[in-house]
């Protein structure tokens, strides 16, 4: 018999660990304990022996567990209390920002190492602000401006200070680089669809790499489409690169979008602009747009998880996510921000819950009737 598929994920709030176990032919193990260690559990059927691994030590009073296909229990308080915990949980800084890039780095293409900005083109690395910080102003403003009616004057900075591209100079965003397109080589344009800005793609592979950004002159090169040259080299000459995996992109996204809107259910829609909700058709008007969605839920945002096919502790975010079909679903959603991706990145989002939810045992896979079960790897 195959090894059990398991799933283990930290409850950091109970300060617990929920194991779910299940075999491909549903049997209940025979019997299970607590490893010596204390970071696994040793199931056994019949007379084969298997380990599941666990995201963190246990604190049990026994060795032996009632056999069972799932299980709570309660993680070791001196290891949540540890510093090897605290590197693994802690917040972590978004990579690439403009302190970790300077003018001896270079930007590839992620799919065939193409160089998109070659070193010493970007002479200066700048951070870009939150693309509502316009807004935020506005809202700790503690007196707008009123005109001479008594009315107010509507927002005092949405006007000022307009981020527009500058020649040899990378704006930084958490998920994007802002830049000219002469700073660029390698890279040619296509218009995808109505309800799409212009593509930038990879003229050597074909594969998106980012969009036109009219409104701030320049192209915004997505960072998980990319792989950042270090400025130094392997023996063979080839340039070190590092790059990232679009589940850890997409979970800051989402991380993102929980701390600075202080919800955890957004409808994520295909088919606008890049992480933003205004559509980059030069205007800034809203295009007509589908019905289609995914409603995702984030249900925890940052735990530590163990699984089948990756036994060592992971950063990850549960998410839960329902299929959004028609406009009426959508409307039935009541108040909820919508946030936007281009269609091929949308794709992979929904497909990577869906691998996500087939990984997990059929126990996890729903929850309530309603939801399905997914989630994403961190940084």
């Amino acid at each position: 018999m195959p090894d059990p598929l398991y799933f283990c994920e930290l409850l950091p709030n109970i300060k617990q660990v929920s194991v779910s176990i299940e075999s491909k032919d549903g049997e209940i193990p025979t019997s299970v304990g607590l490893h010596p260690s204390k970071r696994a559990l040793t199931v056994k059927y019949g007379a084969r022996t298997s380990h599941i691994m666990l995201p963190t030590p246990i604190d049990s009073p026994s060795i032996t567990l009632v056999p069972a296909q799932t299980y709570r229990l309660s993680a070791s308080q001196t290891y949540l209390s540890s510093g090897e915990y605290e590197s693994l949980s802690g917040p972590v800084q978004d990579p690439w920002d403009a302190s970790s890039v300077s003018p001896e780095c270079s930007l590839c293409c992620i799919a065939c190492t193409t160089t998109i900005i070659p070193r010493g083109r970007i002479q200066k690395w700048k951070n870009l602000p939150s693309e509502h910080w316009a807004d935020m102003m506005d809202l700790w403003h503690c007196h707008k401006p009123h005109n001479k009616d008594g009315n107010s004057e509507g927002s005092r900075y949405s006007g000022v200070g307009r981020i527009a591209a500058e020649s040899t100079v990378g704006l930084v965003d958490p998920m994007y680089f802002l830049l000219r397109k002469e700073d660029c080589e390698n890279i040619i344009f296509k218009q995808t669809g109505s309800n799409e800005a212009e593509t930038t793609v990879c003229q050597v592979c074909g594969i998106p790499l980012g969009i036109v950004d009219e409104k701030a002159d320049g192209i915004r090169l997505m960072k998980w489409s990319l792989s950042l040259g270090l400025g130094s080299f392997k023996q063979n000459g080839d340039e070190i690169l590092d790059s990232y995996t679009l589940s850890q992109w997409l979970s800051a996204h989402l991380q993102f979008l929980v701390d600075s809107s202080g919800q955890r259910k957004f409808l994520i829609k295909p088919g606008a602009s890049i992480l933003s909700q205004q559509h980059l058709d030069g205007s800034g008007k809203r295009m007509e747009e589908g019905s289609g969605g995914l409603h995702a839920w984030v249900f925890n945002p940052n735990t530590l998880i163990t699984r089948s096919e990756k036994p060592t502790p992971a950063r990850a975010v549960k998410v839960y996510y329902q299929r959004v079909t028609s406009k009426e679903q959508a409307d039935g959603l009541g108040d909820i921000e919508a946030v936007y991706l281009p269609q091929a990145i949308y794709d992979r989002f929904v497909k990577l819950l869906e691998e996500g939810n087939a990984s997990l045992p059929k126990a996890l896979q729903t929850w309530a009737g309603l939801w399905n079960g997914g989630w994403l790897e961190k940084f």
